[in-house]
């Protein structure tokens, strides 16, 4: 019988011409997928560039990203916390999105937008009131304003981002805690923009 190449163990497969024991495969695979994710994501990304020049969103095709792990208790990232009871219905890609352009954005020292920011990103995940499909739109458009805020201005598209302040001022605009908020957040956001 053969051994693993990678620690001798009794191998079950070939890869390559290289001996795999079972838990040296795992990792390859393991490996495998986790290249392949990041690979879609930069697809996904170089899609959203190519959509944010043009100025048409969601008509170009994008690689499903699955999201094999299963959440137990509240998700909490650096400045975010998700409630375990609405982690199946939200795109949790784009609250990391979030989560790390506040980090940028709290390095830079606009405490108040990356306060107003929280604190909005929060009330839009924990709305009952808002059905799946509108809480990722709106998530997905903080998104994008939170990732142009943390850019230097000769990098942002500011024409784009008048068109996203106005989306989300109009989705929030039907539930009044979501419009008290954004209308906090919204003048910050501008500072940084114009």
């Amino acid at each position: 019988m053969l051994s693993c190449t990678q620690c001798g163990k009794s191998a079950i497969i070939s890869v390559d011409n290289n001996p795999l024991c079972a838990d040296c495969y795992l990792k390859f695979q393991q490996a495998t997928q986790m290249q392949n994710a990041i690979q879609i994501q930069k697809m996904n990304y170089l899609t959203d560039m190519i959509e944010a020049t043009i100025g048409i969103y969601g008509v170009l095709p994008r690689y499903e990203v699955t999201q094999p792990m299963v959440h137990q208790g509240p998700l909490t990232f650096n400045n975010i916390r998700v409630d375990q009871s609405v982690v199946g219905s939200i795109n949790t890609g784009d609250v990391q999105r979030i989560d790390i352009a506040m980090s940028h954005i709290k390095m830079s020292g606009n405490e108040e937008l990356v306060k107003a920011l929280e604190e909005f990103t929060e009330a839009v995940i924990a709305e009952t009131k808002l059905e799946a499909k509108l809480r990722n739109e709106i998530i997905e458009q903080i998104s994008f304003l939170a990732s142009q805020s943390a850019l230097p201005k000769e990098n942002q598209k500011p024409g784009i981002v008048k068109a996203v302040l106005l989306r989300v001022k109009n989705m929030a605009s039907t539930i009044v805690l979501l419009a008290s908020l954004w209308d906090k957040l919204q003048p910050l956001l501008e500072k940084v923009f114009f």
